[in-house]
């Protein structure tokens, strides 16, 4: 089984962009370690990398939609995705996922989708697009309940993950110190568990 991830902005003029490129950089490349696996996304030039097992694939010059650079498209994006069994997109509303979401669906794949937040011009403006995905897969509890998928058949909470190998205290750290938080102020983020 091969396994392709898709992410409409990963590889900005300076590397990896936010968050949210960063979560589905790092779970395709966990993934790699137990199946062949390719990230797919969008940049300034071709490319391609090997980043551990993990295949990286990067599109150049995409076509971005109403100049949104986190719409992208282009149809290069189906060579791409030719040898893959599953193809999970790392956002829905935008127009790649809705293309590649039909596309999956006419050439027998399975497709995912995980919801990162944003969005851009889409179908998805006009028609919902939930049905199109095999499945919905939440990173919390609370996207869940936002999108009104809670008690919906094939949606699932995988939650963020974290590397600790990676990302650990460091034993001689103290443990009673400040807290640095950065990223948006939003209730998905946890903020309040960590101030309680």
């Amino acid at each position: 089984m091969n396994v392709a991830h898709l992410i409409p902005a990963l590889f900005g003029p300076s590397g990896i962009v936010g968050g949210a490129e960063r979560y589905a950089f790092e779970l395709a490349r966990h993934m790699a370690v137990n199946v062949p696996t390719t990230l797919v996304t969008f940049g300034d030039k071709d490319r391609e990398e090997a980043v551990d097992r993990l295949r990286v694939r990067v599109i150049g010059r995409p076509w971005h939609i109403h100049g949104q650079p986190t719409n992208a498209f282009t149809l290069r994006v189906f060579r791409a995705l030719a040898q893959a069994d599953v193809v999970h997109c790392h956002q829905q509303h935008i127009l790649v996922s809705s293309v590649i979401a039909v596309w999956c669906r006419a050439t027998g794949r399975s497709v995912f989708v995980t919801d990162l937040g944003g969005g851009g011009w889409d179908i998805s403006a006009y028609v919902s697009t939930d049905r199109l995905y095999h499945g919905h897969l939440h990173l919390s509890d609370y996207s869940r309940r936002v999108f009104n998928h809670t008690g919906k058949p094939g949606v699932h909470v995988i939650g963020g993950g974290v590397d600790t190998s990676r990302f650990c205290q460091h034993p001689e750290a103290r443990r009673d110190g400040p807290v640095l938080f950065v990223g948006r102020l939003l209730p998905h983020k946890g903020v309040d568990d960590l101030i309680r």
